[in-house]
């Protein structure tokens, strides 16, 4: 499934606090990405009706396993992104600003690519 940039946004988000805190806020996600929380009520409620993630009784937010799966797969294209950046001299911080646009553009044939680069040449980081 190939998800928007504000769905992968908030997905990466919610996967990183949860496994950071355990359960996640609509609060702690507009705090972490920078939004209004009416803009994340909104997404989110979308992110639910997609059964990307589900609430607990208290009103905490959880990826669902399908949710979760995305989420992973978002994250991993990133760090994989981040890696080649830097790989080729970029700082730190741009490689990291960067690789959260580049990583919803880059296809699955791209990231491929990439993946089998860096395992054919042993580079870690």
């Amino acid at each position: 499934m190939k998800g928007n940039n504000s769905t992968e946004d908030y997905l990466k988000c919610i996967l990183s606090l949860q496994n950071e805190r355990g359960s996640v806020r609509a609060v702690d996600i507009a705090r972490t990405l920078k939004v209004s929380k009416p803009t994340v009520s909104v997404t989110v409620r979308k992110l639910y009706d997609q059964d990307l993630i589900c609430f607990d009784q208290d009103g905490h937010i959880y990826l669902t396993i399908r949710g979760r799966e995305l989420a992973e797969k978002v994250n991993e294209k990133n760090i994989l992104i981040v890696k080649a950046l830097k790989s080729i001299g970029v700082s730190e911080q741009t490689a990291t600003e960067e690789a959260c646009l580049m990583e919803h553009v880059i296809g699955e044939e791209t990231y491929k690519c990439l993946e089998r680069f860096f395992e054919r040449h042993g580079q870690t980081e």
